[in-house]
């Protein structure tokens, strides 16, 4: 099993070990991200949605263990920078990170950093599109560098922007420079932290009126 699958399995670990100690006042805790509720959150993970206010202890569990046995079932033999398996490392992150909030014990993404670190090659990927919505109109450039945090830099791509479109022309200029850990982004761009947080952590800094732009303006769905 390789580097990725392991974390998210520990991922897994996480989001049942918490499933497993609601009390009944827990399943109505407000969530942050788009599942307003525990109840929601939990119900979306074990891929129940609607029936998880029926569901007894022992459908929960199972179904809980069906979508871990599916998730392992789409990354096996999934390369580093698979889209899919970014997706998934990206997801449970999240949804690991919303779910342990609520409950007023969030999860430290940076003791999962193999999984942030693979989430993040998928939004390398999807960087062009993210820095131009954060952008618009503006012509410069940007440099995203993500770091595993501890190790240093890990993954890094530059974009150019020209009237609101990517260019592969580079400018004389130097580029504007976001520094940032891979679980710091991941949180930062589902807008579950500001920048201002992050920087005053220590795990983000920028430079520049393009990287503030990005910062504060760029998202991921969801």
């Amino acid at each position: 099993m390789d580097d990725a699958t392991q974390a998210v399995l520990e991922l897994w670990d996480v989001a049942e070990d918490a499933v497993a100690g609601l009390d009944p006042t827990d399943w109505s805790r407000p969530a942050p991200g788009p599942e307003p509720t525990v109840g929601d959150l939990v119900g979306h993970l074990a891929g129940m949605h609607a029936g998880i206010h029926f569901a007894g202890p022992d459908r929960l569990a199972a179904s809980l263990a069906a979508a871990r046995r599916r998730t392992v079932l789409r990354l096996d033999g999934r390369p580093a920078g698979d889209r899919v398996r970014g997706a998934d490392c990206l997801d449970l992150c999240l949804h690991t990170h919303d779910l342990t909030t609520a409950l007023a014990a969030p999860v430290d993404l940076a003791h999962h950093a193999t999984a942030a670190l693979e989430a993040c090659r998928l939004i390398i990927d999807v960087a062009p599109r993210l820095i131009v919505s954060a952008l618009g109109p503006t012509e410069a450039t940007v440099r995203l560098v993500v770091r595993r945090p501890g190790r240093g830099a890990a993954l890094e791509r530059t974009v150019h922007v020209v009237d609101g479109r990517c260019s592969t022309v580079a400018p004389e200029t130097e580029p504007d420079v976001v520094e940032i850990d891979a679980d710091a982004l991941l949180l930062l761009l589902a807008g579950r932290c500001p920048a201002e947080t992050l920087a005053a952590d220590g795990t983000a800094a920028w430079s520049g009126d393009a990287a503030d732009a990005f910062v504060h303006r760029a998202r991921l769905v969801g």
